[in-house]
């Protein structure tokens, strides 16, 4: 015979049913529990990579915003992990390629996916205020793994060939993210 729930019964649904919402409003779910840390690009041939330490977001009051900076290039990296490359950008051959990916927690974090690897197109190359009008870049961002991703592609040329592409798709792929 089924009768009312119990008060007891029901007291531990609605707090598990408060907290349920409460995570969800806060915008957490599995992969917010992922500890912040750099991404790895994959040391590999005709690649130098490194990467940055966790640190507290500048310039914010928030004071769960963290972010980490990882980096990759086919030639030397000439500035600090998190810097708008100048230098290592102006030293970039034709053919070469360097990378930026910026991992965080972030009060307005952007709300969709990104798809890792994102794939890149010779067309999506822009100019970049500051670099050089020679150097091609892409971006993308977006939520991956439930941290806000900024990743920044730039080329030694304003229109990367397919090959230059392609080179950094197989190197975006190699990447060991938070």
């Amino acid at each position: 015979m089924t009768g009312p729930t119990s008060r007891p019964a029901r007291t531990r649904f609605v707090r598990v049913a408060l907290l349920a919402a409460a995570l969800a409003a806060a915008g957490c779910s599995s992969h917010a529990s992922r500890a912040l840390e750099p991404a790895r690009f994959a040391p590999r041939a005709g690649w130098q990579v490194g990467a940055g330490h966790v640190h507290a977001c500048p310039g914010t009051a928030f004071s769960r915003c963290a972010q980490a900076a990882s980096w990759a290039t086919t030639g030397d990296w000439r500035d600090c992990t998190e810097c708008l490359p100048h230098r290592t950008v102006a030293a970039l051959p034709g053919k070469g390629i360097a990378m930026t990916l910026v991992v965080g927690r972030a009060p307005n974090a952007p709300k969709h996916a990104l798809h890792w690897p994102p794939r890149l197109h010779p067309a999506d190359a822009q100019r970049f205020e500051g670099l050089p009008p020679r150097i091609g870049v892409i971006r993308r961002s977006g939520r991956v793994h439930g941290f806000t991703t900024f990743l920044f592609v730039f080329f030694g040329r304003p229109d990367p060939t397919a090959a230059q592409v392609e080179r950094a798709e197989a190197e975006l792929a190699s990447v060991d993210l938070p």
